[in-house]
């Protein structure tokens, strides 16, 4: 642990109403123009105010902020708290809930600029910054022909796994929160520490999975990396009046799929446009990766299904995340709104999910452009795979359980809701069986409240 940096030199207390223009003034002094811009015209501040959801671009920081190692965010956080700002922190953008990743009249820290990655040989283990997208730390590591528990979509950026984390290798070993092994925060005092299970252990604990930065700033993580070899994968898109046949599919593949090597993404799309009673506006579309180049019978329930396109086929891992056309993730930003739902197989909740999903897409036509349902397995190898490791902030219980994107269903009794895909207003750390000690965490390592009050972020309330 390096000792409480002092007070930055000349900074004192303002008044809110100046507080943004002061952090950054002061900001500025301390690291350089160079790592600061507040012109709202130049090239980096637009592309640092766009995230993955366009409803958040509209929320306009004073100046936005590109640390490249723990001290600057150090330096960084210090001149917020001594000038009262509001901040944010961004890595990927990728969350669409206000003030997650976005703030207005504050200090944007955009960590895009932290890119060191570094792999060991011996200990095979992999470390990187938070800077950049997992498809840029899958293309890193893939010349060892190693990969890491991250994103399923390459444009995803690294504050996915803070969430917890669901990749297409999780089935066999856990959520990507579950892989680290240690790492390098900024706590809200200004202090750089490391948290591992020998240092600061309930630090450790929370940042895996229990409200991403909610405890200070991940400036880097240590995770076990994961071979990357041949990978049997692909889309399977079928027309509408297959979802019958699918959605029984999938709830077979939820119960009774073994093998840990497969792993599926069940997809339902619709449309704003009406349909003119061909269901043009619809369609279905499965991601199925078998880490191995022979599925053999894994997938023979989607694979009997007549589909109207077949993607399927060897790839890479890095060909992997790209699917089902490269910049998903990119292609894909709009006014983005996320809810998640949890379930157990077999209660058949899975059908009631699509009848009401699909019910309340006909009924709202015109007010969408894009809905969609997403099936997302958890098995029980998944789980097994987590606390063979330590276990998470979520403590899930033993699955087979599932996820879908889906306001209305309601909820399995004791079953954490995934916050990577909730809206804030579901309070899903409430529905975490250690709720309470991720409070007493919180309190700990943020005394005074100064990431609770001054950022956005899970409520702890």
């Amino acid at each position: 642990m390096l000792p409480l940096l002092p007070l930055l030199a000349g900074i004192t207390p303002v008044a809110v109403t100046a507080a943004g223009p002061s952090a950054c003034s002061n900001i500025t002094s301390q690291l350089g123009s160079t790592k600061v811009t507040s012109n709202e015209l130049s090239v980096n501040y637009v592309e640092s105010t766009e995230c993955w959801s366009t409803l958040q671009d509209a929320y306009k920081p004073s100046c936005v902020v590109y640390p490249k190692t723990a001290q600057d965010v150090s330096v960084a956080l210090q001149a917020i708290r001594a000038a009262g700002s509001r901040f944010a922190i961004k890595a990927g953008g990728h969350n669409p809930n206000t003030f997650f990743s976005s703030v207005d009249a504050g200090v944007l820290l955009d960590l895009s600029s932290m890119t060191e990655k570094s792999y060991d040989p011996d200990t095979t283990l992999a470390t990187y910054q938070p800077g950049g997208q997992f498809g840029d730390i899958y293309e890193y590591y893939a010349q060892y022909n190693r990969t890491v528990v991250g994103a399923r979509l390459a444009g995803v950026g690294t504050g996915l796994a803070l969430g917890g984390g669901m990749s297409y290798l999780s089935p066999q070993y856990g959520m990507s929160c579950d892989s680290f092994r240690e790492l390098e925060i900024v706590l809200p005092d200004g202090q750089i520490v490391t948290a591992s299970e020998d240092s600061n252990p309930d630090l450790f604990f929370a940042s895996r999975g229990g409200g991403g930065n909610a405890y200070g700033v991940v400036t880097k993580y240590t995770v076990q990396s994961r071979p990357a070899g041949e990978f049997w994968a692909g889309n399977l898109i079928y027309a509408f009046p297959q979802k019958d046949n699918v959605i029984e599919a999938i709830g077979n593949f939820i119960q009774y799929n073994t093998d840990p090597k497969a792993a599926i993404i069940g997809t339902y799309e619709k449309l704003g446009t009406p349909d003119l009673n061909l269901n043009l506006d619809e369609a279905i579309i499965m991601f199925l990766v078998y880490d191995g180049p022979d599925p053999g019978d894994a997938f023979t329930n989607f694979t009997s299904i007549t589909p109207i396109l077949d993607t399927t086929g060897i790839k890479t891992y890095t060909e992997v995340v790209n699917m089902p056309i490269p910049m998903s993730s990119e292609i894909s930003r709009g006014p983005n709104i996320f809810r998640v739902g949890v379930h157990r197989a077999g209660d058949g909740s899975y059908e009631n999910a699509l009848d009401v999903w699909r019910n309340w897409a006909e009924d709202n036509k015109g007010k969408y452009i894009l809905l969609s349902l997403d099936f997302q397995p958890v098995p029980k190898s998944l789980t097994d795979a987590s606390k063979a490791q330590g276990g998470n902030a979520m403590q899930m219980p033993d699955g087979p359980c599932y996820r879908d994107l889906v306001a209305s269903t309601g909820n399995a009794e004791g079953l954490p809701l995934f916050i990577n895909d909730a809206n804030y207003d579901q309070n899903p750390l409430q529905t975490f069986s250690a709720f309470e000690k991720l409070q007493e965490i919180k309190k700990k390592y943020d005394p005074d409240n100064f990431f609770a009050d001054k950022t956005g972020g899970w409520s702890f309330a």
